[in-house]
């Protein structure tokens, strides 16, 4: 289903277009290697033809830096602005995977947005899910789009 090639468009566009930050691709992660240091999480749900957990981790300073481009403010700590701005985030690069889906007659429905943060954290799933997990770089540093993803 091009998960990798969706998500990687997906995110350009969205960071072109509404957070006016260059942004570009890495290889996504080679399968085991999981562990991302990350200060600050936004995930949505995804269900439909397939169900699926999409997450954007950010270090401190890259969730700032993409926060603070989208709101259009200089942020000095992750808050609630910052929290809200990636679960909005999280839900706009749902939105754009779900109408590149749509676009080959898939249908799927989108949850609400959660944010969390903090020094140390794990998120987890079941291990009978793929994932998939891509780097992105913008000048302040590194964050990660993350899609785990159940084919019903």
């Amino acid at each position: 289903m091009e998960f990798t090639k969706k998500i990687v468009e997906t995110t350009e566009e969205l960071f072109n277009t509404m957070i006016f930050l260059e942004v570009s691709a890495d290889p996504p992660f080679a399968e085991g290697k999981q562990a991302i240091g990350c200060h600050v999480s936004a995930m949505i749900g995804l269900t439909g033809d397939f169900s699926a957990m999409l997450g954007i981790h950010c270090p401190e300073t890259t969730g700032l830096a993409i926060s603070g481009a989208m709101l259009g403010m200089e942020i000095e700590a992750i808050d609630a602005d910052v929290k809200d701005a990636l679960g909005e985030i999280a839900n706009m690069l749902a939105g754009g995977l779900k109408e590149r889906f749509a676009a080959e007659g898939l249908n799927l429905e989108l949850a609400i947005p959660t944010a969390i943060s903090g020094k140390s954290y794990t998120i987890a799933s079941s291990t009978k899910n793929n994932r998939v997990i891509i780097p992105f770089n913008i000048e302040q540093g590194q964050f990660f789009v993350e899609m785990k993803y159940n084919l019903n």
